[in-house]
């Protein structure tokens, strides 16, 4: 769970500021659960530069509670969380200081989203709040007042939960529990959602121990924790928190669950074989402009349509195609069947976005295909995130290059139907 927030202060001297406004989402990963937004009574006059900037003035307050009035609700929503912030060390020093006023420590872990941002978005010219939400097409309202920032922030938190491959947040939150197996098993499954996506065992030093995919994250989980093989009662031995990440679209799910694993290499999963290329299938023409197949070595400048590890693999597919398409030695006859094979075996466009349902029903899904090769995905709600190419390569989650990302991606398309495909040659 964690606390977004950020405050606004009277500024002055350092540790002698107060707060004069604070907004506290409660957030679960998914969605918002809890929130509380208040002004605040310093009982100190707000230096005139503050009130400029955030139009909040010492007249608006004089009826506003004061700190020791609303400590009791903060510590509340905050409890058995994480706080998160932009630039946190300065909300976490204002709360701490507030509460020093009372005769009371206040602790709490914190997570930083500007390091985070920097680390997860690099090479941005500027992470101050309004700089990196504008690069990242989030809408903000109420600039430097704590709802509106607050909220700007948990948005660019989704982002950043999105892109986190190395899952630093997520493991922060993995802490130890002593509760019984069979309540622990029950309480992780209460928390999943039915939807499709990624979940993640971890073991109890939060490294993963093993990823799978599903249109329904719960059941599969649960069938996971009752099974019976030797893999499910390992993954039962050793597990000791499952979290989630929903991706709306299941074609993602696929990509990206054939990243993670190569990523993070599981101990319970099945690692795929990497393919070595060294040949390579390719479409040729005679001087006649007739088509022929042929199988050649492996040259990175060059896209092909599929590409092998050995001779004997790559003649064996050669012979498959001859079959499925009804090649014969006449290469002017096989013009008409050679096309529909090009076209099986290729995007429908070099350059392409497959927009699809996202997690929520205000959200799309984008895939991104550049030069013939899957890019990375993401998800929007504003057109404007997709038309300006800027805004979505900072929104999306770049692929770590996936070996058969274009067959996952072709054999889904000829199963299934997307709601949009976007050219933007």
């Amino acid at each position: 769970m964690y606390s977004i927030l950020d405050v606004e202060t009277t500024g002055g001297k350092f540790n002698e500021e107060g707060i004069t406004e604070i907004a506290i989402y409660r957030f679960d990963g998914e969605k918002i659960v809890d929130q509380f937004v208040s002004l605040i009574n310093p009982e100190i006059p707000i230096q005139p530069f503050v009130q400029q900037l955030t139009g909040i003035n010492d007249k608006m307050l004089i009826n506003a509670p004061k700190f020791f009035q609303i400590a009791k609700r903060i510590l509340e929503i905050t409890e058995n969380s994480i706080l998160v912030a932009h630039n946190s060390s300065f909300d976490y020093r204002m709360l701490k200081i507030e509460f020093e006023r009372l005769g009371y420590q206040f602790n709490i872990s914190q997570l930083c989203t500007v390091k985070l941002s920097k680390k997860l978005i690099p090479d941005l010219k500027s992470y101050k709040l309004g700089n990196l939400v504008k690069n990242l097409g989030i809408p903000i309202s109420n600039r430097h007042r704590a709802s509106g920032d607050a909220l700007a922030t948990v948005e660019l938190f989704k982002l950043l939960l999105l892109k986190d491959n190395e899952k630093i947040i997520v493991n922060s939150l993995i802490t130890e529990t002593k509760s019984s197996s069979k309540n622990k098993w029950q309480k992780l499954i209460n928390k999943l959602p039915n939807d499709v996506g990624i979940y993640y065992f971890h073991d109890q030093n939060g490294k993963i121990i093993y990823i799978g995919k599903s249109n329904n994250i719960k059941n599969r989980v649960n069938q996971h924790l009752t099974g019976k093989s030797k893999k499910s009662l390992n993954i039962q031995l050793e597990a000791f928190d499952i979290t989630f990440e929903r991706t709306g679209s299941e074609l993602i799910a696929l990509l990206k669950e054939n990243t993670e694993i190569k990523k993070h290499k599981p101990k319970f999963n099945k690692l795929l074989k990497k393919i070595i290329k060294k040949f390579c299938l390719e479409i040729c023409e005679n001087f006649e402009g007739d088509k022929y197949l042929r199988i050649c070595h492996y040259d990175d400048t060059i896209n092909y349509l599929e590409c092998y590890s050995s001779l004997k693999t790559a003649n064996n597919r050669l012979e498959f195609f001859k079959k499925k398409y009804e090649l014969s030695d006449s290469i002017k006859k096989n013009n008409i069947n050679i096309n529909l094979l090009i076209k099986d075996l290729s995007y429908k466009f070099k350059n392409m976005l497959l927009v699809d349902k996202g997690r929520d029903i205000d959200e799309k899904s984008v895939i991104v295909v550049k030069n013939n090769n899957y890019i990375g995905y993401g998800f929007f709600t504003l057109n404007h995130q997709i038309s300006n190419f800027d805004v979505l390569d900072s929104l999306i989650v770049k692929n770590e290059h996936i070996e058969n990302s274009k067959e996952v991606i072709l054999k889904y398309l000829k199963k299934h139907k997307i709601e949009k495909l976007i050219n933007f040659d």
